[in-house]
């Protein structure tokens, strides 16, 4: 059988590497702090904010998770997925999210779907003393087709200007300890439902060979929102460095944080693989390199940290463990 690329799922990654590139060079040319690749973007305020406080803010989506979550009938993680997708994006320059902001449209609007992912939305901010501000709900018949909705999040986040983590601090020796996902988290449905749910014919409501819950439920599960266990350690300045592993997988996250004449080696081993991603992988079929490539696979989040700050690490993250090092290079990701 003929193996399944994220290409021909409609996500063009390169084509969409070379246009960030782009566009990362022409925001350099309006703003220093803009373009730098950072997952989050850093505004400095002189004058309205205490002195060495910076505005922190990212934008992000669900993707087409909204889709799994419409064929099983249940939206309330959507709304914890998108809120814990921004938290987790600005927490990687150091920052602490303040407020949030939500916009969700449709073809025509669907009260219970609405109310869902509100409930969503509500319970991650409240469960985060994150002020939820405003919003915005539209319907767009033609846009969207029947019965579609998509869901995108907007937050602000403050950050100590001296605390800002940006990986310059990164260097040769420093330990990567990676932090458990919980599945897809937010990205890669495409492919995922290309093999899944169209070329293997599952039903969100089946259970696979030798699953006991069904496949929509793991498809399903939350994005996990780090805050709580990492935000402490950039508080005590044991940090270097956080890469959230979203689209672009391990290498490709990762590699935005690493400064010039560094490279890492993580080691495939010393981490485990959820079983959905294997189950992608086989009914793709899809390849171990672009299975990579797409997905987070089994790492959430990576920190970076000197050797003197690991059992402090360890000891505020759940289930982490040293998966890698930074090594001298320029810029490249090995997975051995």
């Amino acid at each position: 059988m003929k193996k399944m690329t994220y290409g021909q799922s409609g996500v063009d990654l390169a084509r969409y590497g070379k246009l960030l590139k782009n566009i990362k060079g022409n925001l350099k040319k309006h703003s220093e702090l803009s373009g730098s690749g950072t997952f989050a973007g850093l505004l400095e305020l002189e004058g309205t904010l205490r002195k060495g406080r910076m505005v922190v803010a990212s934008v992000d989506g669900v993707g087409t998770k909204v889709q799994v979550a419409t064929a099983y009938g249940s939206h309330t993680g959507i709304g914890r997925d998108i809120v814990a997708h921004c938290v987790d994006d600005i927490l990687c320059v150091g920052a602490r999210p303040v407020a949030f902001m939500d916009y969700i449209a449709f073809d025509r609007l669907d009260a219970k779907v609405f109310s869902q992912v509100m409930k969503g939305i509500t319970t991650e901010c409240a469960g985060h003393g994150i002020q939820l501000i405003g919003g915005e709900t539209a319907e767009m018949p033609g846009v969207y087709r029947k019965g579609e909705y998509d869901v995108v999040g907007f937050i602000l986040g403050v950050a100590e200007k001296r605390k800002v983590l940006d990986g310059s601090r990164i260097r040769k020796g420093d330990l990567i300890v990676g932090l458990p996902s919980n599945g897809l988290h937010t990205n890669g449905y495409s492919l995922a439902r290309k093999s899944l749910l169209a070329r293997s014919r599952f039903k969100v409501t089946d259970r696979p060979p030798g699953w006991r819950t069904p496949l929509g439920r793991a498809l399903l599960k939350p994005h996990t929102n780090y805050f709580d266990q990492v935000y402490p350690l950039v508080e005590k300045g044991l940090l270097k460095g956080i890469a959230h592993i979203t689209g672009g997988g391990i290498a490709g996250n990762l590699c935005r944080i690493l400064p010039p004449g560094c490279a890492a080696v993580l080691r495939k081993p010393l981490w485990r693989v959820p079983k959905i991603f294997e189950l992608i992988a086989e009914r793709g079929p899809v390849e171990a390199d672009e299975m990579y490539r797409v997905f987070n696979m089994g790492l959430g989040m990576l920190l970076v940290a000197p050797h003197s700050a690991l059992p402090e690490v360890l000891r505020c993250t759940r289930s982490s463990r040293v998966v890698g090092e930074i090594t001298g290079g320029d810029g490249e990701v090995v997975l051995e």
